[in-house]
């Protein structure tokens, strides 16, 4: 029995697949290496096709199945003989990889040298691919909703920082001398503590141009996958498409995002942040501080 591995899937990478049957058994062991995040765990799936045979095998053991960790040298046994039952031809063993849902702690990465660490899910998300929760600019509250709707209205008259200059943004000390906003102001300072706190401009910017973006799915939900470069190739962030809230609306969810950065522009309505859709992604003035946003953090300073 000949035996080809090849792997199919999506985000993290398998790669040094390879696989052999033992002299004389009908065992076959395929090894692969899972290049993933650590500390989350991830489904391996195997599917065994034959040149003329397709079979649904079942007999396996090893690094297969849920609760798998990233790692080298993964090896799964086969007992072809329950599943193959003695037909001759060429095999081909298909390995698939997909990560799990885990609630808890968030992970960071980083994705250039000198940057700040990101985080891999949004503030109020479970999962990377959760859309979690929507803030206007300044709020630190953030709102969830139900279906397409939300209970609370996004609009000039509940944004408090709309409307006001950047002078006055400072004088009542919703931002700092620095021109970003306050920690009490800063919706991933307050969630989530520890060091962690909204993007600035530049490095928003920075994940733009420092970063491949890749347009895709993860767990049914558009996004972009964002990886880093060189070094930095095997780290990645997914962003979903968690479009924005207006009024008391969820518009473009599934089709674009809009994520907040800490900084106002120079007048009395925007700020800065980073938004993408099918047709590409940027950093730039995202609009007016009353509609409600996602939130990336981030933890660290740029150098």
């Amino acid at each position: 029995m000949a035996v080809a591995v090849v792997w199919a899937g999506f985000g993290e990478t398998v790669t040094n697949v390879r696989g052999s049957q033992r002299p004389n058994s009908n065992l076959v062991d395929i090894y692969y290496d899972l290049n993933a995040v650590d500390g989350w765990s991830y489904t391996v799936e195997v599917a065994i096709e034959g040149r003329t045979y397709e079979v649904t095998a079942t007999t396996f053991s090893g690094d297969v199945g849920k609760g798998i960790a990233p790692g080298k040298n993964r090896r799964i046994v086969w007992e072809a003989g329950a599943d193959w039952r003695g037909k001759k031809g060429d095999v081909k063993a298909v390995v698939t990889a997909t990560i799990e849902a885990r609630k808890g702690k968030p992970k960071k990465v980083r994705l250039w040298a000198g940057g700040p660490y990101w985080a891999d899910r949004n503030i109020g998300a479970d999962n990377p691919w959760d859309y979690g929760l929507y803030f206007w600019w300044g709020d630190t509250m953030g709102h969830r909703p139900s279906g397409t709707t939300f209970s609370f209205s996004f609009g000039s008259s509940n944004t408090p920082t709309y409307g006001k200059s950047v002078a006055t943004l400072q004088s009542e000390g919703w931002i700092t001398s620095n021109g970003v906003l306050a920690p009490a102001h800063d919706a991933a300072h307050v969630k989530w503590g520890g060091g962690w706190r909204m993007p600035t401009y530049q490095e928003l910017e920075g994940l733009n141009s420092n970063c491949d973006w890749t347009r895709t799915t993860m767990n049914g939900v558009n996004g972009y996958i964002v990886r880093g470069r060189g070094d930095y190739a095997s780290n990645s962030i997914f962003l979903p498409c968690a479009g924005r809230g207006d009024g008391t609306s969820l518009n473009g969810s599934g089709s674009y995002g809009d994520y907040w950065s800490s900084v106002p522009r120079s007048d009395d309505y925007n700020a800065y942040g980073s938004g993408f859709n099918s047709g590409g992604h940027g950093t730039y003035t995202i609009g007016g501080r009353l509609y409600g946003r996602s939130v990336r953090p981030v933890q660290g300073f740029t150098n």
